[in-house]
């Protein structure tokens, strides 16, 4: 019922990705959570943010050894175009035909030299002139991700953002952003989108390495306890709020040197490193929507079953056509 032309693009039953999620520590997209994605349907996505290239090889081959399904690699652009090169040329060696990108270096042509070495590109984007850029570049689809999102966000929200880049866009268009059930996922459908990409929600199933504590915060969190802060990366990130976050504000407001933000950010790596409850994970507005752990087979499964009820229960709306 919901087979779309990413379903064709991508190879997988349905058409829902998981957001790279990566982290201070090991990131919570690594291969367990990525292979059961893949397996239950979707398209997993392993997050290379902050690992060394022997890592990713590794989470690859596991990814491999736990499904035969499709998944896709997230790579970002940085260093050097000479570096990009390399890493992207030994991905298409490994046999990775899918990546998604986010923000990187904008003088490293990424698109191109992916789909030099015959990888499905897709690009993440805050608004519509990045959409229109990505797609002249050559991406294959295009994510178009709402400030409602966790991670690296923009400031333009899903419901506005996702039916303009598909008016302005020829290639299929991934809503994220404040999606996490089947009512989201129906919407962004209706809003002209072929897919949806979720983040958050999949932070708080079984298979990921999120620590538990990390994950109860979420599932007991409200949409006001995040925040957008460029504490963790210095871009603005949506995170759930914590003393490290209440404390960044502060010390904004107060003028803090950039030499004093900077040691309060290595600060707050190293408790991180050392303690991996602590660090300041990225979260969506969808937090106060999820209260329960699930499996992440059991989430798609269930946004199908009740996406198909959703839409079942449209057609059988009577619309009263009277002046």
């Amino acid at each position: 019922m919901f087979q779309t032309p990413l379903c064709k693009l991508l190879g997988i039953k349905y058409p829902i990705i998981q957001g790279a999620l990566g982290s201070r520590a090991r990131p919570v997209g690594d291969a367990d959570l990525v292979s059961a994605v893949s397996a239950a349907g979707g398209l997993g996505v392993l997050c290379t943010w902050n690992q060394p290239i022997r890592r990713v090889f590794k989470e690859i081959e596991k990814v491999r050894s736990l499904t035969d399904k499709p998944f896709a690699v997230n790579v970002a652009a940085t260093h050097s175009s000479f570096d990009f090169s390399k890493k992207v040329k030994a991905l298409a060696e490994a046999g990775v035909r899918i990546v998604t990108t986010g923000r990187g270096d904008p003088n490293i042509p990424a698109i191109s030299i992916l789909k030099d070495n015959g990888i499905i590109v897709i690009p993440v984007v805050g608004n519509i002139k990045q959409a229109v850029k990505v797609e002249k570049k050559g991406a294959d689809a295009v994510v178009a991700s709402g400030c409602e999102a966790g991670g690296h966000v923009g400031r333009i929200t899903t419901l506005t953002l996702v039916p303009q880049v598909v008016d302005a866009v020829k290639i299929p268009v991934i809503a994220a952003g404040g999606i996490g059930d089947a009512r989201g996922f129906v919407a962004a459908l209706a809003l002209g989108a072929c897919g949806v990409q979720m983040g958050t929600r999949f932070v708080v199933t079984r298979e990921s390495v999120a620590a538990p504590e990390l994950k109860k915060m979420i599932l007991q969190a409200s949409s006001d306890d995040t925040v957008v802060t460029t504490m963790r990366t210095g871009w603005p990130t949506r995170t759930l709020k914590s003393r490290f976050t209440e404390e960044w504000d502060r010390l904004n407001k107060a003028g803090a040197s950039p030499g004093e933000l900077r040691d309060f950010r290595r600060m707050v790596l190293k408790r991180v490193k050392e303690d991996a409850r602590q660090d300041t994970i990225g979260a969506g507005q969808i937090c106060g929507m999820l209260h329960d752990l699930k499996g992440a087979k059991e989430v798609i499964e269930e946004m199908i079953k009740d996406a198909c009820e959703i839409v079942s229960g449209l057609e059988n709306t009577k619309l009263d056509r009277s002046p």
